[in-house]
């Protein structure tokens, strides 16, 4: 009888623990895929393959946008083509790394760029995740974090 509770005991504690924690690492996965799978689509210029893992939103990120998917994914596609076409683009990624804060993933990355016949390393480059039906999704993609946007940075955002 004694081991039959210790292995209800045991069952249970292990039951609250994966409680608590297996959420925060199905978020970090599902960011972290989602990342990977826009830049690895955008370099291997994929486009519209990479919009199946943006957020995209048209008035703010937590309001359910106005424009359909279908449109969205069109402009974004546009947006990204059209910037590869002025020699602007991304040649790879290092250091992708996700974390969680307060519950909600964020993550950075150190982005080869290659803009106008010249490669450029941008170091730390913020990336925010917004929920969809779907899991989480990349939702943008920030340098400075100040008012100076690159149009790289506006691009593959999914502000539409």
């Amino acid at each position: 009888m004694k081991k039959i509770i210790a292995v209800v005991i045991i069952v249970g504690i292990i039951g609250v623990f994966g409680f608590a924690f297996v959420p925060g690492f199905i978020d970090r996965y599902q960011s972290k895929n989602a990342a990977e799978n826009v830049l690895d689509n955008v370099i291997d210029q994929e486009y519209e393959k990479a919009f199946e893992s943006v957020h995209f939103y048209d008035k703010a990120s937590d309001i359910e946008p106005t424009i359909s998917y279908e449109d969205a994914k069109i402009k974004w596609v546009e947006r990204v083509k059209s910037l590869k076409e002025k020699g602007v683009y991304i040649v790879s990624y290092n250091q992708l790394r996700v974390s969680l804060d307060d519950t909600y993933p964020v993550g950075t990355v150190d982005l080869v760029i290659m803009e106008n016949g010249k490669e450029i390393v941008s170091k730390d480059v913020h990336l925010w995740f917004g929920k969809s039906e779907d899991g989480w999704k990349l939702g943008n993609i920030d340098y400075h974090f100040d008012d100076i946007e690159e149009d790289w940075e506006k691009a593959l955002s999914g502000s539409m």
